[in-house]
């Protein structure tokens, strides 16, 4: 029972420790207000309408690169 217990700590304390890590990461982000993402929807939106040629349009370049940063994480600074 008593190493039951101390398991179930060790356990719970790495799963916090390891919930801690990527939260950290997320103070690093600028300070800007967060915007609800209608606009860089609609930019995705017009970028899958041109069909075969959003990848010279560099404002669909600049679309994907921002919601590659919203969806991935952020990677930690050297």
């Amino acid at each position: 029972m008593r190493q039951c217990a101390a398991i179930s700590t060790l356990l719970l304390a790495c799963a916090l420790n390891g919930c801690a890590i990527p939260l950290s990461s997320w103070s690093s982000r600028s300070t800007a207000p967060p915007d609800d993402g209608a606009a860089l929807d609609g930019r995705l939106t017009r970028c899958a309408a041109l069909g075969a040629k959003p990848s010279a349009d560099a404002d669909c370049q600049n679309a994907w690169a921002e919601a590659r940063r919203r969806i991935l994480p952020v990677p930690p600074e050297r």
